[in-house]
């Protein structure tokens, strides 16, 4: 199967699952991820749902590099989210799509959590996508499916227009 095949099967399963609701509310959903550190090695192990991956440090912070790290983590998550996005949009909007790729970038110091003073924040920043797309779309199509994505892809706009988050401590 092709991505312009899967686009089509795309595009019917999504008015497919719409048609299932009342109103957009109706589709609103709870979802968690849970992160327990291993008690010899300190690598994060990460739940969702049925699957679970890793996440560890280099050995300067104590780990064993058997995983990515936190902010490589949230890139990947981005790049999903954002590629996902692209995805829906050449559904929803019936652009033809023969690839696509997107490699989030960022810089990131991690100086602080070392005690070491720095100009730079604690968190990744300067993030940066970049977008490959082969279509035989017209550029209008395609401008229209970047501005799509660009203005729709829920954890870019995460990053840009931050939620609040509510730390719980529980004993």
């Amino acid at each position: 199967m092709s991505l312009r095949e899967y686009l089509t099967n795309k595009a019917a399963a999504m008015r497919s699952y719409a048609g299932r609701f009342d109103s957009g509310d109706a589709v609103r959903e709870a979802i968690a991820a849970e992160c327990v550190a291993d008690e010899s090695t300190g690598v994060r192990r990460v739940n969702i749902r049925d699957f679970q991956f890793v996440s560890d440090s280099g050995p300067g912070f104590g780990g064993s590099g058997l995983g990515p790290s936190s902010p490589e983590l949230l890139l990947g998550v981005l790049a999903s989210c954002l590629t996902h996005t692209y995805l829906i949009g050449a559904a929803s909007q019936g652009v033809p799509l023969d690839s696509v790729r997107v490699r989030m970038e960022a810089d990131n110091n991690d100086a602080a959590f070392l005690g070491l003073t720095t100009s730079d924040p604690s968190y990744p920043f300067n993030i940066r996508a970049h977008v490959y797309i082969v279509s035989t779309a017209e550029a209008g199509q395609l401008a229209a499916l970047h501005s799509y994505a660009a203005s729709t892809c829920p954890l870019t706009k995460l990053i840009r227009e931050p939620a609040s988050l509510t730390i719980l401590v529980k004993a």
